[in-house]
């Protein structure tokens, strides 16, 4: 495995992480909208707000992941965000860093 099919696999995995980290963050969302009474109650509860920023950027940043900023940033970002998608969000992310500094071009 070269370096860009090991960025590859990761752009991969971090395109499939932004994909759940959505799906989950709007289903959960929506499943708590409606016992929401305000804007306040609602923004109080981030943590499916959070998971679909994450996946939004996660599908944004997936095709700059070679750059290591942007990688870091991801990896913080998918621990942040917890479930399914953030670790997959994670992984790619930590993936990225890892292909930088071991693979060979």
């Amino acid at each position: 495995m070269n370096q860009e099919d090991a960025y590859s696999l990761a752009r991969a995995i971090l395109l499939i992480g932004g994909i759940v980290a959505i799906a989950f963050g709007a289903t959960a969302l929506g499943a708590n909208l409606s016992n929401y009474t305000t804007l306040n109650a609602a923004l109080a509860n981030t943590g499916p707000l959070l998971g679909v920023i994450v996946g939004v950027a996660a599908l944004v940043a997936s095709s700059r992941i070679k750059d290591e900023a942007i990688a870091i940033v991801m990896a913080v970002l998918g621990f942040l965000a917890g479930g399914l998608g953030g670790v997959l969000v994670a992984i790619g992310g930590i993936w990225a860093v890892i292909t930088r500094y071991t693979m060979k071009a």
